[in-house]
């Protein structure tokens, strides 16, 4: 399931995430980019008097240096030199502003590259019990760990290497508002500039070549919707959601091909699709027992079309609690596809080097047979991308965290498997504070699935053990 995986890692199941907050109280700038069970590597907040001097302008940020090794290559994978500045400033009760700026330079596929990324950036309003935020900004919905249905907004980036799962969430060009009614609270999100998911590079296979995707421009017409009601109540906080416009994740579709050239060309391009999402996620606590959280979410795609996936229905139900020093968080997800049917393929596969003897113009049939015939293996591949390779599928996650030695030391790791499809992840880390401001991490990022699988595609490209220094300022 790949929201589950990619969208990774797209949980913090403690604080159901920093942007999902209403703008009176923005992401802390402390702990940037925290995960589930960051908080015993943070750096301090400070007194009271240094809050308040830094009331109305406060600069922090964070330093890391990080090696990725392959765990089946055995060679250096990816390497990061970064800084993160955050400055928050205030214009006291009337409203505040938020920018998150990263300068990196990276080893990735054997290249040395720099880049500088303004993750967030981004301007709130305070009218009353009326609450605005313009600009470039991560945003997260549902209230589960590491599945998130209803979270249909921000794109990933699995290219970018992290221990923090949140660091690959992208940022997008939105306006949202929040009008507190209680016990209800309206949230509406508008993000008129397409934003895509990235997956890290797979050969494409031979004669086949990816050309410039196929997203929609930034017009008005084109923009996402979404409209989000919480209620919240002292033993139970719930919400539904519905959402239209182009999904994050983009699929594979045939953008032509040649024939009568040596060698031939396939073209494939990335082409996004628009989509009607209805959601739905509560979380409430058993007493002090245990706390329980679920979500579900409805995806339907506007189109019928080999790029777009069919119709299904995504669910997570867990719990969570403490005992003690040690922290856990169990779930159960599912997926059920409608219209479902097996994508195996063309019956007749087109021999690539056959192209080379058919001079164009083709014969109308002719064309048409090698058209159905491409599309039918990219139908199976995007089943794979869409995480839709089995009618049913039957997922369980477990994350679990234990701090010890007065919580300086980390040790935690989140799995999940797939019973259905057989894929699975594993994410262990251990982190350590040296001093109230640097950190050091070791831990690895698992994957393993069969052949024709999502994570058997990337299992080469992305599994890997790591080491990173952090100091936070």
């Amino acid at each position: 399931m790949i929201c589950l995986s990619l969208c990774s890692a797209s949980a913090r199941a403690d604080a159901v995430a920093a942007s999902e907050l209403p703008p009176e109280q923005p992401p802390s700038v402390d702990a940037p980019g925290q995960g589930l069970f960051e908080h015993s590597v943070q750096a301090p907040a400070g007194d009271a008097s240094d809050r308040q001097a830094t009331r109305a302008l406060s600069l922090n940020g964070y330093a890391r240096a990080d090696v990725f090794v392959g765990t089946r290559t055995r060679e250096l994978a990816a390497a990061y030199g970064e800084i993160a500045l955050r400055l928050k400033a205030s214009a006291r009760d009337q409203g505040d502003a938020f920018a998150d700026l990263r300068v990196r330079s990276f080893l990735r596929g054997g290249r040395v590259q720099s880049e500088v990324d303004l993750r967030e950036a981004y301007v709130n309003a305070y009218l009353g019990p009326l609450d605005l935020r313009l600009g470039h900004q991560v945003i997260v919905w549902g209230r589960a760990d590491a599945f998130n249905p209803t979270n249909n907004l921000t794109p990933f980036d699995l290219n970018v290497r992290s221990p923090l799962e949140d660091d690959r969430r992208l940022g997008s060009w939105a306006l949202r508002s929040w009008l507190s009614l209680a016990p209800l609270r309206f949230e509406l999100a508008w993000l008129p500039v397409y934003a895509a998911a990235q997956l890290p590079p797979v050969a494409p296979g031979e004669f086949v070549t990816l050309v410039e995707p196929d997203f929609p421009v930034a017009r008005l017409s084109n923009g996402l919707g979404a409209l989000r009601v919480h209620l919240e109540l002292p033993d139970v906080e719930l919400s539904v959601s519905y959402l239209h416009g182009p999904a994050p994740l983009p699929g594979l579709a045939l953008a032509g091909f040649s024939a009568g050239q040596d060698p031939p060309e396939v073209r494939v391009t990335r082409r996004a699709y628009e989509q009607d999402v209805l959601g739905f996620d509560f979380s409430t606590a058993l007493g002090e027992l245990v706390a329980l959280r679920g979500e579900a979410a409805y995806r339907h795609p506007v189109e019928r079309a080999v790029h777009a996936p069919r119709p299904d229905l995504a669910y997570v139900l867990g719990a969570d609690r403490a005992f003690g020093a040690l922290s856990l968080i169990a779930q159960y997800a599912g997926r059920y596809v409608f219209d479902w049917r097996s994508e195996d393929g063309p019956e007749m596969p087109v021999d690539p080097n056959a192209l080379v003897n058919f001079m164009p113009p083709l014969p109308p049939l002719l064309e048409q047979m090698i058209t159905t015939s491409i599309e039918a293996e990219l139908a199976a591949r995007n089943q794979i991308l869409f995480s839709q390779r089995a009618r049913v599928q039957h997922l369980a996650s477990l994350r679990a965290e234990w701090l010890t030695l007065h919580d300086t030391l980390s040790l935690s790791a989140l799995g999940v498997v797939n019973f259905t499809t057989e894929e699975w992840l594993l994410y262990p880390k251990l982190a350590y504070r040296l001093n109230d401001w640097l950190s050091a991490t070791v831990g690895a990022e698992l994957y393993a699935g069969p052949s024709g699988s999502l994570f058997g595609l990337i299992d080469d490209t992305l599994s890997a053990g790591y080491a990173e220094l952090r100091l936070s300022f």
